[in-house]
Parts: structure tokens; C-alpha cells; sequence
């Protein structure tokens, strides 16, 4: 039963995060980056905070501080990367070194975590991760080196915040990790725009701002990050983080439903390779368990 919750999690964060890059290619058409990033972790904070004062969510006593570097990973150092290094490399080469993060997991998960990964597994994730170069294109790498090493910082900025929410997720539920993720970033971000002089709420009273900023901090920063905090709780990063890479097949299809884009055969090939990355890693792990 948790391994097809998990897959459902994964399915259902894949969704939410695919069609975030529409939701934020429209807010920035109106508005910075980082006063984009600060309002979308103050909503989602509302959010939070919304949910806790109607009892819907409720918090224990316990050392949350503890989770600052979990926070300190995800969102602050890989949005503070991610950011940077899209100045310098396009979108899509940064998708490719960001598709990587799966296969860093699965060959560090043995060291740090000390969980066994099956050979199988580093098959299907190369698997995916050619479906993910295939859909984007080989000639997308242009080989700015500054801009490569920043968004390889926010490749392992991702790869630690896995590890360390799966090494909290004994002692934290799945919602604590994620408030206390959204809290943080609201803070940090908030200052860090307002020390750049870019802070600017009335940014929302452009329609396609606020829809953008609703969808991202209600939908791809609390629930998504909660789905992904929920399946770092339940199985190894190694399983978890191959989802991921089916946000590459939802944005292929978003672009073809909104923006009228044409879905080539690279396209349909390299989704296929994606999907079978994905079912891969997760029917093995599944008959691994059941051997168990």
C-alpha cells in the first residue's frame, strides 16, 4: 500500500511541478525573480499558518530548529543557485544538469544514508535522465562554465536536501518539514529582496502575478514540497527523486495544450525513456522490498 501512495505522490508532485514553469514564465514577464520567490514562500506561509489556526495541521513540541538544514538546502541555497545560474546558462541547459540530480542520489545514497541501492537502479536512472537530454536537445549545452557551476550548486543543493529530510523524517511528520521550509524561505527571501530594493507586493495586483504567485506557493511550494517530504519519509531518495524527471513530460505536454508548442519525435522518444526510468527504479525497489 505505501509503495502505491508514494507513486501517487510522485505522479501528483510530477503534475504540480510541470506546470509550474508556465505559471512562472508568466510572473516574470511583470516582475524580478527574487521578488517573485519572496512573495510565492509568503503565500505559501500563509497558507501554512492558515491551515494551522483552523486546526487542520497541528504541531508538537519539539526542536524545529533542527530543520534549518534541511531549510538551508531547499529552498534557500538552491534557489539562491538555480537563480544565479540561469543569468548565465539557458533554461534548458539547466534542465538537463537539473534532470542529473537522481543519479548523484542514487550513487551517493549508499555513503551518506547507508541504504542499499540495487544495480538495476543506476540502469533506469541513466534511462531517464537520456529521455530528459533527448526532449531538451544535446546542442542546449553551451558551456558556460560560471553558469554550469551555479546550477550544479543547485544540483547538490537538491541532492542534500533529500538526504537530510529523509534523515529527519524519523524524528519530524512530512507537514513540519514542509512549514518549516516555507517559513524560513518567506524570511530569508523577503529580507534578501528587500535589501536588493526589490520588494514589491503591488507586483500582485497584476492578474498574472497573483495567479502565478497563488499557484506556486500554494500548489509547488506547500503541497508539492509536502509530497516530496511525505515520500522521503516513507522510501529511499534514490526511489523518490526519479519522479522528478516526469516534470519534463508534463511541461511537453503543457506546452502543446497552452502555448500551441509542436510535440516532435524526440519528443515522444525521450518521454518514453523517462517513463520507463520511472517505472524501472520503482517496480524493482517494490520487488526488492517484497524479497525482503
Amino acid at each position: 500500500m505505501i509503495i502505491f501512495k508514494v507513486i501517487i505522490s510522485g505522479i501528483s508532485m510530477s503534475f504540480i511541478f510541470g506546470l509550474s514553469f508556465l505559471f512562472t514564465k508568466n510572473a516574470l514577464d511583470y516582475t524580478s525573480p527574487m521578488n517573485f520567490i519572496a512573495i510565492r514562500f509568503s503565500i505559501a506561509s500563509f497558507f501554512m499558518l492558515t491551515l494551522l489556526s483552523l486546526k487542520l495541521i497541528r504541531f508538537q513540541k519539539k526542536n524545529y530548529f533542527k530543520l534549518l538544514i534541511v531549510a538551508l538546502f531547499q529552498p534557500i541555497l538552491y534557489f539562491l543557485f538555480e537563480t544565479s545560474g540561469l543569468v548565465f546558462v539557458p533554461s534548458s541547459e539547466a534542465g538537463i544538469l537539473i534532470a542529473s540530480i537522481p543519479i548523484f542520489i542514487t550513487f551517493l545514497t549508499p555513503f551518506v544514508l547507508k541504504e542499499k541501492i540495487k544495480k538495476i537502479n543506476f540502469l533506469f536512472v541513466f534511462t531517464s535522465f537520456f529521455g530528459v537530454v533527448i526532449i531538451i536537445g544535446f546542442n542546449s549545452l553551451k558551456g558556460n562554465i560560471k553558469g554550469d557551476l551555479l546550477i550544479l550548486g543547485a544540483v547538490f543543493s537538491a541532492v542534500f536536501y533529500n538526504f537530510t529530510s529523509r534523515k529527519f523524517s524519523k524524528e519530524f511528520e512530512p507537514i513540519e518539514i514542509t512549514s518549516f521550509m516555507m517559513f524560513t524561505g518567506a524570511i530569508f527571501f523577503n529580507i534578501l529582496a528587500f535589501l536588493r530594493k526589490e520588494l514589491d507586493y503591488t507586483a500582485l495586483t497584476n492578474t498574472h502575478v497573483l495567479i502565478s504567485a497563488v499557484y506556486l506557493g500554494i500548489l509547488s511550494s506547500s503541497i508539492a514540497f509536502f509530497l516530496v517530504n511525505y515520500m522521503l519519509s516513507k522510501v529511499s531518495p534514490a526511489q523518490s527523486s526519479i519522479f522528478a524527471n516526469l516534470t519534463t513530460v508534463i511541461s511537453v505536454f503543457a506546452g502543446a495544450i497552452f502555448r500551441n508548442e509542436q510535440i516532435s519525435f524526440n519528443h515522444i522518444i525521450g518521454m518514453i525513456l523517462i517513463i520507463l526510468g520511472v517505472w524501472g527504479v520503482n517496480y524493482y525497489n517494490y520487488r526488492f522490498s517484497k524479497e525482503k
